[in-house]
């Protein structure tokens, strides 16, 4: 980075609330929603490992997409499908300034009440 200053731009967003796990029949239909190639990558099991030979990665994606169109109702037995129930929503708009706008939704029995926070 040179000294130049950055701009600041985006928005950024954190939910809280319960998280579940779906059934064996919800995880299911979520995984074989999925694209045969996205598949095949979650069958891999190797997310976030260091990739030494991309020829390697797709030889492996390959023989995984074969196995896919010979069994295409293959669903990987780890694959689990989480549901957020948010209650609390806060949103950033970011700002040059630094006084940024920022917001906070929060779950009510009469619905989403809103409230402005400090930047």
């Amino acid at each position: 980075m040179s000294g130049e200053e950055q701009g600041v731009d985006g928005v950024r967003g954190r939910l809280r609330g319960p998280v579940t796990p779906g059934s064996a029949r919800e995880n299911a239909e979520d995984f074989l929603a999925r694209s045969a190639t996205a598949r095949a990558e979650a069958l891999l099991g190797r997310q976030s490992q260091y990739l030494a030979d991309a020829d390697e990665r797709d030889r492996a994606l390959e023989k995984t997409l074969g196995l896919i169109a010979r069994e295409p109702s293959l669903v990987d037995s780890a694959w689990t499908l989480y549901t957020l129930a948010p209650t609390v929503v806060e949103f950033w708009q970011a700002a040059e300034s630094r006084v940024h706008t920022r917001l906070r939704y929060e779950r009510t029995p009469a619905g989403w009440a809103r409230f402005p926070l400090w930047s």
